[in-house]
């Protein structure tokens, strides 16, 4: 959307992929260039496309936040990004530190969170934060019923969820019981299936890691798309980007009660998942148009960008191209530090 809107984007990876699967998608655009932390030069950049940008920080690691430093040391306006709680260590891990985040929450010109809670955590920080949730790829998710992928199982009724299945948020249980209270439907499960989990009833089907250019396909076609996740303090903290996928594909959503879901439009919350999918296939399913419209990249970042750069908010220019080469596959935990 940034690119869209002509903006020249220069994305700086820290971290490695961890999932075992490449699918080989890159993404190809004359202003975009990628590049691991290592091997980032700020100087180096600002010499080709000048001083005065704009970074947008979405990790609080110690690392990063001194390139924001001396960015804005130099002129550019940092935006930190509050994505997560990166307290918690399945998030976090051994890189969140307390006082990395405070001293970024200090020193960014402008900050924004994709939950209430987030906007909460950066207040107790001192500062006052944008509430940005998440939202939805327009140019993917706009499209009209694509061809059904030959693996989407056969049933009268479809249930799915697609995301990540690993992290202790991630409920087992209640994507069991969901399976079990609604035996004649085949629960799909679109993911990186890399970690142990329970044994899941028959009618759950786990179809893999898939391209997000391919989930329209599937998503268009289910009856209830599903949040199985804990609630904990962690999960109030998110903005589930699916929520929106699903919405914005004409599916309800049902979902535990967290705080980000609140009076969402299209979404059934209850304390039992099982619940929630009952309200959800009782609801008249959501309009994809208005969901589109009203959760999609282009209005979030205009939130971003309307207070720095007015002139940038109705601005447009060519997106990206998306190309695909042969998917790699790599052994459980092998992928880690290949780039």
């Amino acid at each position: 959307e940034l690119l869209r809107r002509g903006f020249h984007v220069t994305l700086v990876s820290l971290f490695h992929a961890q999932e075992t699967i490449d699918l080989g998608l890159r993404f190809v655009h004359p202003r975009l260039e990628q590049h691991r932390f290592e091997d980032f030069d700020l100087s180096e950049l600002a010499t080709r496309v000048g001083r005065g940008g704009l970074v947008l920080v979405e990790a609080p690691a110690r690392l990063l936040v001194e390139v924001a430093r001396r960015a804005r040391s130099e002129g550019w306006q940092v935006v930190y990004d509050v994505i997560d709680d990166w307290s918690d260590p399945a998030l976090g891990g051994d890189w969140f530190d307390p006082e990395s985040e405070r001293e970024l929450v200090s020193l960014a010109d402008h900050l924004i969170a994709s939950a209430p809670d987030l906007v909460a955590r950066v207040e107790r920080l001192g500062r006052v934060a944008i509430l940005v949730p998440n939202a939805v790829n327009q140019e993917i998710f706009g499209v009209e019923m694509p061809p059904r992928p030959s693996d989407l199982p056969e049933a009268g009724t479809l249930i799915g969820y697609h995301g990540s299945l690993y992290g202790d948020w991630f409920d087992w249980e209640a994507l069991a019981a969901v399976a079990e209270a609604f035996p004649a439907a085949a629960v799909v499960v679109i993911g990186d299936d890399k970690a142990p989990h329970p044994s899941m009833p028959p009618n759950v089907v786990f179809l893999g890691l898939k391209p997000q250019t391919e989930l329209p396909g599937y998503l268009q076609r289910l009856d209830v798309g599903l949040i199985p996740f804990k609630v904990t303090e962690t999960t109030h903290a998110v903005s589930p980007l699916k929520v929106y996928e699903y919405l914005a594909s004409g599916v309800p959503v049902a979902a535990p009660p967290l705080r980000s879901l609140d009076d969402l439009e299209g979404v059934a919350t209850h304390s039992d998942l099982a619940t929630a999918l009952e309200r959800a296939l009782a609801a008249s399913p959501p309009r994809r148009t208005e969901a589109l419209a009203a959760h999609s990249w282009e209005a979030r970042v205009d939130q971003i960008v309307k207070p720095i750069w007015p002139s940038h908010v109705d601005a447009r220019a060519e997106s990206c191209r998306i190309v695909m080469r042969p998917a790699k596959h790599f052994g459980r935990g092998s992928r880690l530090g290949i780039r």
